[in-house]
């Protein structure tokens, strides 16, 4: 098969609602095949690949990273080794994305590890405001993610005017 995924998925989805559901007596049949219609839709969307979420992502870890670095400096303390990154990263390729993404992420975890155990002296107060950039950053880098999951549409899996007797139609 030389056919990518995106256009496997849409000449099923294209099948099976040109041709299998005008062929659907039941309206329960079709009210179930327009879900999986709007299922298939929904995946189809997500296996193309877009890079967009995952630079934004990659920028919010950054951004987090660098100013806990500052933030731990201006207070006359050391950051964490392994906190700077090492080499700006490449951001052209899908694998370069992923790779700087994980490594932005094993940054932020080894900030997150430090923080449970930080050096003697650290003021509560730069604490309190490491967690809550933490927390911030955990929070906009959720959202970004969330926009990859396309909400369900249970309006398209019940007919508008479905029988009493279309539960278990056999039409």
């Amino acid at each position: 098969m030389n056919q990518s995924l995106e256009a496997l998925m849409a000449s099923m989805r294209r099948a099976l609602r040109d041709e299998i559901l005008p062929e659907l007596q039941s309206e329960h049949a079709r009210s179930q095949l327009a879900g999986v219609l709007d299922v298939l839709g929904k995946v189809e969307r997500m296996v193309v690949w877009s890079p967009d979420v995952i630079r934004e992502q990659l920028d919010l870890l950054e951004d987090c990273l660098s100013q806990a670095a500052n933030l731990i400096a201006a207070a006359g303390h050391v950051a964490p080794e392994g906190l700077a990154d090492a080499a700006p990263a490449r951001r052209e390729t899908q694998t370069a994305l992923q790779t700087a993404l994980a490594g932005a992420e094993r940054r932020f975890a080894l900030l997150t590890d430090w923080l449970f155990s930080p050096p003697t002296g650290f003021s509560a107060h730069l604490s309190d405001e490491l967690h809550a950039l933490q927390r911030t950053t955990l929070r906009n880098t959720l959202k970004a993610q969330r926009r990859l999951v396309s909400s369900a549409d249970f309006s398209s899996m019940t007919a508008p005017g479905q029988s009493p007797g279309a539960k278990g139609d056999s039409e």
